[in-house]
C-alpha cells in the first residue's frame, strides 16, 4: 500500500473496479435442455396456478423471485410474475433456473 501515492488516479479507479468485479456472479449460457426444462416448469406452474421460484441474473448478481405466473408476452419476451407485493415483468433472458414451490416449504 505504500506505493498507492505514486499511482495515477485513473489506475486507482480501475483497481477498485477490478476488485468489485471479482464478486460478480457469472451469467451462464444455458443449454437447449436447460432452456426447455425452464419453459416446461413455467408452463406447468401457469396451468396449475402453482408458485414458482425463478433464479434471475440481474445487475451481475443472482437472486430468487417467488410468485405465480399470470401471463407471458411473446412479443416482448416477458413473463408476468405475481409476487406478494406486486406484479413484475421479467424478461426471459434473465431466467437462469425455474422450479415449482411445494406448499410444504
Amino acid at each position: 500500500m505504500k506505493w498507492t501515492a505514486m499511482m495515477l488516479p485513473e489506475h486507482l479507479v480501475e483497481i477498485k473496479k477490478w476488485k468489485k468485479e471479482q464478486f460478480y456472479d457469472k451469467k451462464r449460457e444455458l443449454t437447449e435442455w436447460e432452456l426447455e426444462e425452464i419453459e416446461q416448469t413455467i408452463q406447468r406452474a401457469f396451468k396449475m396456478q402453482k408458485l414458482v421460484r425463478l433464479t434471475l441474473w440481474d445487475q451481475n448478481k443472482l437472486h430468487d423471485e417467488v410468485g405465480r405466473v399470470t401471463g407471458t408476452d411473446a412479443y416482448k419476451k416477458e413473463l408476468l410474475l405475481d409476487t406478494d407485493f406486486s406484479i413484475k415483468r421479467i424478461t426471459l433472458d434473465k431466467i437462469q433456473k425455474a422450479s415449482l414451490v411445494d406448499s410444504d416449504d
